[in-house]
């Protein structure tokens, strides 16, 4: 059989994916769109906006938003909603096609950067066939097909969702890899954990094993719960090159054409919740994952649901979410509405019990975002003039995660100013308010040239500042490099934010970029279990100190060069000394505790 050809250059394969592609089909597997002519409208997905601006033009293969002038081919599309590069987007559209490519059609660099994502993708859709035949055939995972059947989770939810299981061993999936590049990129992934003294173990160990598909189809993580005892009870895979959890939500791959059926989408808070709803035939929900929503992930539903239904437990938990939420709807123009489920419910013991018809009625009884979160408040605080003075304070909270949306600003304080019968003026005087930007003067991102883990060191030490003096004594100054960053580890030094209620003096403290950042922030930050922040500091932690030692080991070795060079014997000598020692305190303190569990293959 004749092999398919390989055209010569990169240009012809660019142009042959643009003649095969329909662009009216691709974007419109995440956008709804609607004919208007010759053309085609609907909602842009890269911005916020209630009147369709975004225009696909079907003869001339390309699109273009009127609102924020997005605009370009599939390619441009492609990138821009997968978040991927070109060689990458190329790579996936051909493959769809059935085009082949140039032998080099990329960049060495290029071509190592796709390879290597190519790589993390491929091993964890292998791992995914692996815990899920376990799950479903093998002796091993009959407790998982037990709990499931407690959950009363059926066969084809199972099937439906690819669900796994991870087996009570140190090293099921690492030996089921060979070589030390496929080793090192299983655990680039987060399947596997490196050990300090070498050699690696499985990350998932015991646990049901719910796999996070993007939506282009591929699994790009996994979020795992426990069986029986252990901690963390549920754990995501790490960042990845494949894996963003502020992008992705659980189901909503699979819920996605049900979800653009409906017309608007159910937002559960857990797994297990969004599994029990699939069970009974409600099939338009999607979870964030384990974290408070993001811009990102509402933006990602905007493509399928004209609204979104929150489903809340009702607890001190829920209210807290609901007002995170707030500006993030409102910025994105996307309708939100709640419903709080009866006290001792959530929607997995909702659905279960009561059935669908009872869960479609109490959805029937959604009321809108912002009301619901002005009702909660006046319950909690009255409607005296002590209680309005307590609730425009938790509005200019929400209010400053409307930062650089001024029409939405606008909307917002007049709507709450009017429910509270004062004046705009009024609403926004207090005390941190974070009054409306003036016209022409957009705030920027100051974080834009931050290093992706020291923007996560600061922000895990915002959100969590007990843990300020650990992170200090592992190291934080030296890795903390720009001055951005070195500012705001200032004013955290500066504030005793272990007190409760100090947050607030720290935005005092902060100004410009830094306080931009910061209120961002306390507004929208993500949400972790008692566990999932523990084990988060830990890794940290050890990360700090490893690259403690690293920057101290290089600096030694180079002054230990420059004394030989020179000929000081003691001064040489005495280096040596302190790099023993270093050595020595680093194999004692980086050691781990994968390395001492009983068990574990060493």
């Amino acid at each position: 059989m004749p092999s398919t050809p390989s055209y010569p250059t990169k240009d012809d394969a660019v142009q042959r994916v643009k003649d095969a592609a329909d662009i009216v089909e691709l974007i419109g597997e995440h956008v709804s769109l609607k004919k208007a002519g010759t053309n085609y409208k609907g909602l842009c997905p890269f911005h916020a906006e209630k009147t369709p601006s975004f225009t696909v033009n079907p003869q001339r293969g390309s699109f273009h938003c009127f609102g924020c002038s997005e605009g370009g081919d599939v390619f441009s599309f492609y990138m821009k909603y997968h978040n991927v590069t070109f060689p990458e987007a190329l790579q996936n559209l051909a493959r769809r096609y059935n085009i082949a490519l140039p032998e080099k059609p990329m960049s060495h660099q290029d071509q190592a950067r796709a390879r290597r994502k190519a790589g993390i993708l491929e091993l964890l859709e292998r791992a995914a066939g692996l815990y899920h035949n376990l799950l479903l055939n093998e002796g091993e995972g009959s407790d998982a097909r037990r709990y499931l059947t407690q959950r009363e989770i059926p066969h084809e939810i199972s099937r439906t969702f690819r669900l796994g299981y991870a087996p009570d061993s140190w090293d099921f999936l690492t030996r089921q890899l060979s070589g030390p590049e496929e080793l090192e990129l299983a655990a680039e992934a987060g399947l596997i954990v490196k050990k300090e003294r070498g050699g690696y173990y499985d990350r998932f160990r015991k646990r049901l094993l719910c796999p996070i598909f993007n939506l282009a189809g591929q699994v790009a993580g996994f979020s795992g719960r426990i069986l029986g005892d252990g901690q963390p009870k549920y754990l995501n895979s790490p960042e990845s090159p494949a894996f963003d959890k502020s992008r992705l939500l659980f189901g909503l791959y699979q819920n996605r054409e049900a979800i653009r059926s409906q017309g608007r989408c159910l937002l559960v808070e857990g797994n297990f919740d969004l599994l029990a709803l699939n069970a009974r035939g409600v099939n338009y929900g999607a979870a964030p994952l384990g974290t408070a929503l993001t811009s990102q992930q509402v933006r990602a539903l905007k493509g399928y649901a004209e609204e979104v239904v929150i489903l809340f437990d009702g607890d001190s938990a829920g209210l807290k979410a609901a007002m995170r939420a707030v500006p993030i709807f409102l910025a994105e123009e996307v309708l939100a509405r709640v419903v709080l489920l009866p006290a001792g419910h959530d929607p997995d013991t909702f659905v279960r019990q009561l059935g669908r018809e009872k869960m479609e009625e109490q959805l029937a009884t959604a009321v809108p975002l912002t009301d619901f979160v002005y009702n909660t408040l006046v319950e909690r605080y009255g409607s005296g003039l002590e209680g309005k003075t307590k609730i425009g304070a938790e509005l200019r909270t929400m209010l400053s995660g409307l930062t650089g949306h001024q029409l939405q600003q606008s909307v917002f304080v007049a709507h709450f100013s009017k429910k509270l019968g004062i004046s705009p003026e009024q609403l926004l005087s207090g005390k941190g308010a974070a009054s409306v930007p003036p016209p022409g003067h957009p705030p920027g991102q100051p974080d834009r040239e931050l290093p992706l883990k020291q923007k996560q060191l600061l922000e895990f030490l915002i959100i969590f500042p007990e843990y300020l003096q650990k992170f200090l004594e592992a190291g934080i100054e030296v890795m903390i490099t720009s001055t951005f960053g070195r500012n705001i580890l200032q004013h955290l030094r500066e504030v005793n934010l272990l007190e409760s209620g100090q947050q607030e003096r720290l935005l005092d403290l902060a100004v410009g970029p830094e306080k931009t950042f910061i209120s961002r922030l306390l507004t929208a930050s993500p949400a972790y279990s008692a566990e999932e922040r523990e084990q988060t500091a830990v890794e940290q932690l050890n990360w700090l100190r490893n690259c403690r030692i690293k920057i101290m080991h290089g600096q030694l070795t180079k002054q230990i060069n420059e004394a030989q060079k020179s000929g000081d014997v003691d001064r040489c000598m005495q280096l040596i000394e302190q790099k023993k020692a270093l050595d020595h305190s680093s194999n004692i303190s980086l050691s781990g505790p994968a390395t001492t569990h009983a068990g574990e293959k060493s």
